[in-house]
């Protein structure tokens, strides 16, 4: 069994990213292997905003990743320092998510043999 550490650097709707995670992480959890987390950095952390509305037109991220999160039990968390810069509350937060600092990134990391990073960073 192999273990992964995601770390998301883009927002919520720049290009594909989040569905392209969510789509590895499900074929990663298929092959009998574990997910550590997905750590939100930078700009990510709007993938943990509850109350974005993309309309009736786009696909709703946030409620996806929501969703994928909850059914497998895998940590969802937003960088404190970044989390506090853009002003988000954690009453913000979509189900299951909640914030650490970089320290517990570098634990996840560290407990890992994959991580796999989204975006180019903050």
């Amino acid at each position: 069994m192999v273990k992964y550490t995601f770390l998301v650097c883009t927002e919520p709707y720049k290009y594909e990213a989040i569905d392209s995670m969510l789509n590895i992480a499900e074929a990663i959890l298929k092959k009998g292997n574990e997910i550590r987390g997905f750590f939100f950095f930078g700009s990510g952390v709007y993938n943990i905003k509850r109350d974005i509305n993309p309309g009736t037109t786009c696909r709703n991220i946030p409620e996806r990743l929501e969703k994928f999160i909850m059914k497998h039990n895998i940590k969802a968390v937003g960088c404190s320092t970044w989390i506090s810069m853009t002003g988000l509350k954690s009453e913000c937060f979509i189900d299951g998510a909640y914030e650490e600092g970089l320290g517990d990134l570098s634990n996840w990391v560290s407990e890992s043999e994959k991580l796999i990073v989204f975006g180019a960073g903050g």
